[in-house]
């Protein structure tokens, strides 16, 4: 378990022993966060038939002790675990414990029909256990329509059930499904508290989990600075615009490196700290044609998340036009 869910961690492990514990729930947070991760956990201690107290000592050390003995611990922080012995652990370990139901998408986005067995799902009585639990992971990928039908369960929730929301953009969810839910945000570390986190070294104090694949992979790395030179270079003078259409319309990472760049440039222009060797200042472009520029990436990031069937090569040509026109406006303002 990363670390920084720890105590994340605590809390749902206090709630569930005051059986406190909300009928639905919210993880979100970045890419890479975590949210699968400690939904998985939560869902495995609900289920499991032999949780385990965990006593976490002042030194960090752990005590494992039975659940039901917990009396004299009662005010020290603890996290609970399942056993990994019982029959429901092992039948969820295998994916076929009967009481879970998991919402999987083989499409783009989860429609209303896999929101409708969960509906049904909750309605039947619990095969092993007396409890029901339900997963639905990038719950911001629901439909209008399967948003709505998610809203009548949560509503009406029926006893002894848990539904549980992962989300990577929960500025993408109806706030009507938000508010139903207790939300967690999870934060991880950044700069270098992050990087110690995984070993690494560095002095770029805005390094987050986005950045880890070219921080921990050279060949990734090569290809970023190769990415962001030819970025700068098409500011100055619109060369590489193939190279860099390329990368944005086949590559993972190419909208988010193209981001880092901007935002790199934009934070050199206010005299902001950033990594040695980085975005030099270019000088064709001024603080607003850059934030122009970063305007018009959040727009494309937001058609990207949202439309179903976006053309990202006709989205990502667009773009770069449009960063060349804010670029020559800027050019024809300083000739004048």
């Amino acid at each position: 378990m990363k670390t920084w869910l720890v105590t994340i961690q605590q809390q749902l492990s206090r709630q569930l022993r005051d059986n406190k514990l909300p009928h639905a729930l919210l993880f979100s947070g970045v890419e890479g966060a975590g949210q699968e991760e400690i939904a998985q956990w939560l869902i495995n201690v609900l289920l499991c038939q032999n949780v385990k107290l965990n006593h976490v000592s002042g030194e960090g050390n752990s005590n494992e002790v039975e659940h039901n003995n917990s009396s004299d611990l009662k005010q020290a922080p603890f996290i609970l675990e399942p056993c990994g012995q019982c029959k429901t652990c092992k039948l969820f370990a295998k994916n076929s414990y009967p009481d879970h139901l998991t919402i999987i998408s083989d499409k783009k986005n989860i429609g209303v029909e896999l929101i409708r067995d969960l509906s049904y799902f909750f309605e039947k009585t619990a095969h092993i256990g007396f409890m029901k639990t339900a997963l639905v992971n990038q719950a911001d990928t629901m439909t209008i329509s399967a948003a709505n039908a998610l809203l009548k369960t949560l509503e009406e929730p029926t006893t002894n059930s848990f539904i549980i929301l992962t989300t990577h953009n929960s500025d993408l969810l109806l706030p009507t499904i938000i508010s139903r839910c207790h939300e967690f945000e999870i934060r991880p570390p950044v700069g270098k508290a992050l990087l110690a986190e995984f070993g690494q070294q560095g002095d770029d104090p805005f390094v987050n989990l986005s950045h880890l694949t070219e921080l921990s992979n050279e060949e990734t790395a090569v290809a970023f600075v190769a990415f962001r030179d030819k970025v700068n270079q098409y500011l100055t003078s619109f060369e590489y615009r193939e190279d860099i259409l390329k990368t944005l319309t086949e590559y993972q990472y190419g909208y988010r490196w193209l981001e880092k760049v901007i935002v790199n440039l934009m934070r050199n222009q206010y005299t902001w700290p950033t990594v040695v060797g980085e975005n030099k200042h270019v000088a064709a472009i001024n603080k607003q044609q850059l934030w122009d520029i970063y305007n018009l990436l959040l727009q494309a990031n937001a058609k990207l998340k949202t439309v179903v069937q976006v053309n990202k090569q006709f989205l990502s040509e667009k773009l770069l036009a449009d960063i060349s026109l804010v670029v020559q406006n800027n050019a024809q303002t300083v000739e004048e």
